[in-house]
């Protein structure tokens, strides 16, 4: 590894991101953490660069942003800034990628590690989506560390007790409409330590189930709401055609976000008007039509919005080095952002996002009296019985279903 000084690495990182096409503000934004970080190399008496000081000059300003001195974006960008040059410091160039997440400590106790990594594999050899897997060995490693919190190292002295307070631990970290998805979770750790031999007795009985029935009403919008959704996306700028393609495919087409974040190029069949995908998250094949208003925002986009790029994936972030939008939030805030701009629901309470356009066609095929069969192969849904939750929201043949008071009538006597 060839020793520079931190000058020499700055400038040599700074010519790597060159091709990268950022705009000038995110150059200016880099070199003004790059001069805070010589500022610190020169008042500890360093002018090489040192991978080991670097760190420490992240961690105090890491310490900085946990007490209030400084912003989350100042530190966020700081921690990019700086493992930029020491991405060049070790390969000779520089790739775009997001920084790692930071470490919060983590597990400690190797026998918890032990079978985190152990429950890892176990997942993964599951027919399991992505984000099934993911979502499993995130409660799972939450689950681990609150053991190793209250010093429970060994799982077979665990209690259904233990278990249970867990419950109202977890539940400070999720909305209340996620705490099904959560509980399903735990039940599965739990029934895998229990068929691995780890704990003295099956303690998923200790994981309540009345969490697991849905009780609310599924999240719709109106058509009066589509069409004030549609008509306030700005669809004479490219960040706009990307956007209206984006919600389209989702009201339209009912695709989940994961799926249109890795829609690519070759899964867009213009030969036979159809998308051709495999569901990031059932893993299954899906095919459907492309209407036309769908098609031709995205010819729209593609032709006139999309940024010249390598890259196959449909949609990418509009500023360089336009790169695939984010599998996790990118399609979450975009969309509630859309939403907000149309008024659309924005009570307190109220749910936005993505799921709730695919909600949304998904009332709109039950009001039309589409089968439920029909409306599951439309969405994707690897179990039919999963449709079923929609039929909430079709009201008028709720009320077709209400049952009379005639014969039941009650005296004002009786009322009080």
């Amino acid at each position: 590894m060839e020793r520079l000084t931190l000058q020499e690495l700055i400038v040599r990182t700074r010519d790597g991101i060159r091709p990268m096409h950022h705009s000038q503000s995110t150059v200016w934004q880099y070199e003004y953490s790059w001069r805070k970080l010589c500022d610190y190399f020169s008042k500890h008496g360093v002018s090489s660069f040192s991978e080991k000081l670097a760190q420490q000059f992240i961690i105090e300003i890491r310490k900085q942003y946990e007490t209030g001195a400084i912003k989350r974006w100042k530190f966020k960008l700081f921690r990019k800034a700086t493992s930029l040059l020491g991405e060049y410091h070790q390969t000779g160039c520089v790739t775009w990628r997001h920084a790692p997440k930071w470490d919060s400590g983590g597990l400690k106790s190797a026998s918890l590690i032990t079978i985190m990594d152990d429950y890892t594999r176990y997942l993964k050899k599951q027919d399991y989506g992505g984000g099934t897997i993911g979502l499993y060995k995130t409660v799972c490693n939450q689950f681990l560390m609150y053991l190793e919190q209250e010093s429970h190292h060994d799982l077979s002295q665990l209690t259904l007790r233990d278990v249970s307070r867990f419950i109202p631990f977890a539940s400070a970290l999720y909305q209340s409409t996620s705490m099904r998805t959560v509980l399903s979770s735990l039940r599965c750790f739990l029934r895998y330590a229990d068929h691995m031999h780890l704990t003295h007795s099956d303690l998923a009985y200790a994981v309540p189930s009345s969490s697991a029935r849905k009780t609310q009403t599924v999240p719709t919008i109106t058509s009066e709401e589509e069409q004030r959704l549609l008509a306030r996306i700005d669809r004479g700028t490219p960040v706009g055609m990307r956007n209206y393609a984006i919600v389209l495919l989702a009201l339209r087409l009912g695709l989940r976000s994961i799926d249109i974040v890795q829609l690519k190029l070759e899964n867009i069949k213009w030969g036979t008007n159809s998308i051709e995908i495999t569901q990031q998250k059932t893993g299954r094949q899906l095919a459907i039509p492309l209407l036309a208003d769908v098609g031709n925002a995205l010819v729209d986009y593609l032709q006139n919005g999309r940024p010249t790029s390598q890259d196959s994936h449909v949609f990418l972030k509009s500023v360089a080095p336009y790169t695939p939008l984010s599998p996790t939030a990118g399609l979450y805030s975009l969309i509630s952002n859309c939403m907000k701009y149309a008024e659309v629901r924005q009570a307190k309470d109220e749910r936005r996002g993505p799921h709730v356009l695919r909600h949304s066609l998904a009332a709109r095929l039950l009001i039309a009296e589409t089968p439920l069969p029909v409306i599951s192969g439309i969405l994707g849904h690897a179990d039919k019985d999963s449709t079923k939750i929609y039929l909430s929201t079709d009201l008028e043949h709720l009320r077709a279903c209400a049952l009379g008071t005639a014969g039941i009538e009650v005296s004002t006597e009786e009322l009080k």
